[in-house]
């Protein structure tokens, strides 16, 4: 049997995001029957794992970097005699001219996937409505991680919510001793640990974490933990230098052990400006943590476990209040799984609907 052959067009191959999701999708299909091809824009961690099951990696620059570099790259994979039967799109409304090279081309399946329920970037704002309009009339598949985030792309349009799963338990909160994974990142032993996992960026808000630890009333024994990369990591770490809150923070590089990270923290906040649903926020809650989150992500990221808080990014109270006051949580593995299962964000119930968009060929070859 001739393995379906998928082309799927990520940001970049780093750890979390995008990217985490759909590498949870590739370890566990099928091999026998479907195979992942990647396009990214920036190398990363993720290549060895991609290269070992086989998968192929495109790193072409963007169309705003050099754009007839990206034209030629562009025309050369999607010419590849091997055909694609698939391409998935993730950055969205980026990358209307691959998804209309994908059609000129004859690939019956373009998935247009939204992740995002905003714009980072304001000087794109004039243009969205273009944006919008190309990738919705070059792809014939309309996904989205939340119906937030379909709203956004797809306006009135209908599109298919396919949940951000994740693999629950790896995840699962256990009983062990955690002070070797402190010892491991350099964490304190007698601080609560309140954990961010997300790329230095505008949108993750971390000057929020800084205007919380500048705060006298905050609680001594808290120290924020903060995961990632990303263009202002920098600025944040002299930022709390100037500010003499070194002592509440630790920064750590982007790293496959988040699971190790969430064992070892008492709670996990996220003070986005905007976000569709989180994989790090779904992580945060299978690991059975306190989530202190901004009012502006998406409700449906919430499994229903009585873990999670909404709150404003205009009043630092509330989210101080429960930093204060941090609640012991005990739940059982079997309820947190079962919830996972309930709201339909296991991997299992998310590989039905895509392996159903991906063979289903046919259906989409006169879109």
């Amino acid at each position: 049997m001739k393995k379906i052959r998928i082309l799927q067009v990520i940001p970049a191959l780093t750890l979390g995001g995008i990217s985490s999701v759909v590498m949870n999708w590739y370890r566990h299909l099928d091999d026998s029957k479907y195979q992942f091809d990647f396009i990214s824009f920036n190398d990363g961690p993720l290549r060895a794992e991609i290269t070992a099951l086989g998968g192929n990696i495109f790193i072409i620059p963007t169309i705003k970097q050099k754009p007839f570099q990206h034209l030629k790259a562009l025309n050369e994979i999607l010419s590849n005699q091997n055909k694609y039967d698939v391409v998935h799109v993730h950055n969205s409304f980026k990358n209307g001219v691959l998804l209309g090279l994908a059609k000129q081309k004859g690939i019956k399946v373009r998935v247009c996937h939204s992740h995002t329920s905003g714009v980072e970037n304001k000087f794109l704002l004039p243009f969205m409505s273009l944006f919008k309009a190309i990738v919705t009339r070059a792809s014939n598949v309309h996904l989205a991680c939340g119906k937030e985030a379909g709203e956004f792309l797809y306006g009135n349009k209908s599109f298919t919510v396919i949940n951000n799963a994740i693999s629950v338990q790896r995840y699962l909160a256990d009983k062990q001793d955690t002070n070797n994974i402190k010892t491991q990142f350099s964490l304190p032993k007698n601080k609560q640990l309140v954990l961010h996992v997300g790329r230095f960026s505008i949108v993750k808000n971390h000057q929020f974490l800084l205007e919380l630890a500048k705060d006298k009333t905050l609680n001594p024994a808290i120290h924020f933990v903060c995961v990632g990369e990303g263009p202002l990591k920098a600025d944040f770490a002299e930022a709390i230098q100037q500010e003499a809150v070194q002592a509440r923070f630790t920064l750590l590089t982007a790293t496959p052990d988040i699971p190790l990270l969430l064992k070892s923290a008492d709670a996990f906040i996220m003070p986005s400006l905007f976000e569709g649903i989180s994989v790090a926020l779904l992580e945060a809650q299978a690991a059975a943590l306190p989530c202190l989150i901004s009012n502006t992500i998406a409700k449906a990221s919430d499994m229903g476990l009585a873990l999670v808080t909404f709150n404003p990014l205009d009043d630092l109270s509330p989210w101080l209040m429960q930093l204060n006051n941090l609640p012991l949580v005990e739940l059982t593995a079997d309820k947190v799984t079962e919830a996972f299962l309930e709201k339909g964000f296991s991997t299992e119930s998310v590989l039905a609907q895509l392996t159903n968009i991906y063979s289903s060929r046919d259906k989409y070859a006169r879109n």
